[in-house]
């Protein structure tokens, strides 16, 4: 263990046994149980509210998760050199989810549901600066984003000479500006102005980055870690994160997608209009998106290799995605 970890590690009552290397941290090896050492890059004001919302899945048995250790004062975050601040967590046992293992993609499915059963009304948002905690409207982010794909595409046009990706991006940037506009349209005379309103009301969390690397599956319980973006929105965002993630490396697996929203609902059933906002969220070409937006605001003489694969993966599936959508979730033109 460096220098600088060991003078982190004097502030608090812990006895350790070794340390190494894992997930850009260290990992710590103690009398305690294992833990996770690293730099704290996360909101100062935000954390003891996600702490909150960990206690409280503990509490209720729904997971093992990644709390904050006090040190020696107290504190849950310590002072390092040059100002720099440090965390330490409780890390559970387990392996990572695994995206092929359909008993694990069940099981991350059903744990999600418990999640959204007791992560609400934790808060209290009406006071304080729990009020910073509220997520974006998804209908804000879908203008934001459907301009932004336009911006690209003129853009593109513009250049005099086009490497792959960009080819690529303006053979199909038609149909892929349609489909955002349509599922934006979709939105608007739906009943998703009523979830909205519903999830800020009933302080509704989102974990915000529920994903197969946050989720641990052992024999006896599951645990998910890394709340950090934890924030009050409508939950279904989480279900279609998690799910579009596994998806993607499935082909859109009907069968597959069916019996992990079955995993789901087991615990959790879902209204008309969440199931109609879910297959909303999952048919907006979000893939296409984020690759659009990392070129435009990265280096854009310089395209990597991988951009331009992820746009063909994304293109080639394409069909298989609305196919699976529709017969699944009744959705699309």
């Amino acid at each position: 263990m460096n220098e600088k970890a060991l003078q982190i590690l004097e502030q608090y009552d812990i006895k350790l046994l070794r340390s190494f290397g894992g997930r850009g941290a260290i990992m710590l090896e103690t009398e305690q149980g294992l833990k996770l050492l690293k730099e704290f890059a996360g909101s100062k004001t935000k954390l003891p509210y996600e702490q909150m919302v960990l206690a409280k899945l503990e509490q209720e048995g729904v997971c093992q998760v990644d709390r904050a250790v006090a040190n020696l004062e107290g504190e849950l975050i310590s002072q390092g050199e040059y100002d720099t601040t440090w965390l330490i967590k409780n890390w559970p046992s387990g392996k990572e989810c695994d995206t092929h293992s359909e008993a694990d993609l069940l099981k991350s499915m059903e744990v999600l549901a418990r999640i959204h059963q007791t992560a609400r009304g934790i808060w209290g948002a009406e006071s304080g600066p729990t009020c910073r905690l509220l997520g974006n409207d998804r209908r804000t982010e879908l203008e934001k984003h459907n301009r932004e794909l336009k911006r690209v595409q003129n853009f593109i046009r513009s250049k005099r000479r086009k490497g792959s990706f960009e080819l690529l991006f303006l053979k199909y940037a038609r149909q892929i500006m349609e489909d955002g506009v349509y599922v934006l349209g979709q939105m608007a005379s739906s009943d998703y102005e009523q979830l909205w309103q519903k999830a800020k009301e009933e302080e509704h969390i989102c974990h915000g980055e529920y994903i197969h690397h946050n989720i641990f599956i052992n024999r006896q319980s599951a645990a998910v870690v890394n709340f950090q973006r934890c924030e009050i929105n409508v939950q279904i965002n989480d279900l279609c994160l998690f799910l579009r993630k596994i998806m993607e490396k499935q082909n859109w697996n009907e069968s597959l997608a069916l019996r992990m929203l079955h995993a789901y609902e087991t615990a959790r059933p879902l209204s008309e209009t969440e199931r109609f906002y879910l297959a909303a969220c999952l048919y907006y070409p979000e893939k296409v998106w984020k690759l659009a937006h990392h070129y435009y605001n990265a280096n854009k003489a310089w395209i990597p290799e991988k951009s331009t694969e992820k746009l063909e993966v994304f293109l080639e599936q394409e069909a298989q995605r609305k196919k699976m959508i529709k017969h699944t979730l009744q959705f699309g033109p």
